[in-house]
């Protein structure tokens, strides 16, 4: 299936990388005289304000009085600040308060220390892995939710259908999977297919950036007689009808496949803890879906109810503010905004073979089948 929604942020790695920043020398570096940081921060108010899909849900009745009292410090705070790093600070403040990992500020100070984040996870050995651990289980992992990566998953599925066909149990590991630039391929939904899956409609914030860029977006495919295009424009309609609301992009998407539900394998565990996020929630969704799947560890990040990242440069570019357009449907039934995916088997802290955990499990419950 082709996506509606790309996943292009890498949200752990950045902020990991983010973290080792704050003592780099170049914070110390003077702010632009084409924009200081009153410029920069009235732009990002400016727009998370028009854009955000989560704004409404994040600022309130009851949560109005902090974000107006954060208002009045930041705008007190960035005349003053003479220097990147220290505007840096102040811009991070503002968007720390809406607590949404795709809502976040990248530094051209990061971006050219060393090996950005994107380099890095394309450099990785051990990104996908696949083992057989004995006649009954198959081990199975995703470390980044990367086309890289989908793609390897994909050709390990279709070079081991005999093993699989031949295996009940299968545990792929999705711990510390931040999420990536691709979502759930054909292959990986097959191997967990039981039942239509569905997918609730997304909702889109109507804004100014959103109709500029669909519409230059829309304008260069060539081809326009496929569903996406149809979907997708007449989406565009209804945003520039209703400036700054919440459009529907329509009816929710269902997934089908001809494929077995009593196929082996029969029983596949995810494993998920707080670093997975993004893409890897939507597939945890889908695995939600499954009656062959049962997710064992922790909750999962709690990222996924807004996303279709967008990036925005801040006057001169200095700084660039991320922050997702997009609200997913599901909201419409729970949400899981800073709370995470619970697992239907919680792994006791202070466990460390997680995979041995989820043998036991199973070998235990099938004894008591017997």
């Amino acid at each position: 299936m082709k996506s509606t929604h790309l996943f292009k942020t890498f949200i752990l790695a950045l902020l990991c990388q983010m973290a080792f920043a704050q003592t780099d020398s170049k914070e110390s570096k003077p702010l632009s005289a084409a924009c200081g940081c009153q410029g920069a921060v009235e732009q990002a108010i400016d727009k998370v304000t028009r854009i955000y899909a989560g704004f409404d849900d994040k600022v309130t009745a009851t949560t109005r009085p902090a974000y107006d009292k954060l208002l009045k410090d930041v705008r007190t705070r960035a005349p003053k600040a003479k220097t990147e790093g220290e505007c840096l600070k102040v811009l991070q403040d503002y968007t720390a308060f809406f607590k949404d990992s795709h809502v976040f500020m990248i530094w051209q100070g990061w971006v050219h220390k060393g090996v950005s984040a994107m380099e890095a996870n394309a450099r990785g050995t051990d990104l996908v892995q696949f083992k057989q651990l004995n006649k009954d289980f198959l081990y199975l992992k995703l470390a980044a939710f990367d086309l890289r990566e989908v793609g390897k998953i994909d050709s390990i599925l279709l070079a081991n259908k005999t093993l699989l066909a031949q295996t009940p149990h299968l545990i792929f590991d999705l711990r510390g999977n931040g999420g990536g630039n691709a979502s759930t391929s054909d292959e990986m939904a097959k191997l967990i297919y039981t039942n239509t899956f569905v997918y609730p409609s997304w909702d889109y914030r109507s804004s100014e950036e959103y109709i500029t860029r669909m519409d230059k977006y829309f304008k260069s495919q060539k081809d326009t007689t496929n569903s996406y295009y149809k979907r997708g424009t007449q989406l565009l309609e209804k945003i520039k009808k209703n400036p700054g609301k919440l459009v529907s992009a329509g009816e929710d998407y269902q997934r089908r496949y001809d494929v077995d539900p009593k196929a082996y394998p029969q029983h596949i565990a995810f494993l998920i803890d707080k670093d997975c996020g993004s893409a890897t929630e939507f597939f945890i969704y889908e695995g939600k879906q499954s009656k062959k799947v049962t997710l064992f560890g922790t909750n999962s990040h709690g990222v996924m109810d807004y996303g279709d990242d967008q990036n925005f440069d801040l006057c001169d570019g200095t700084f660039n503010l991320a922050v997702p357009w997009g609200r997913n449907g599901w909201v419409r039934e729970f949400r899981i905004d800073n709370i995470g995916f619970a697992p239907d088997v919680r792994i006791p802290e202070g466990e460390k073979d997680w995979v041995g955990f989820v043998q036991r499990y199973y070998a235990k419950k099938d004894k008591a089948g017997k």
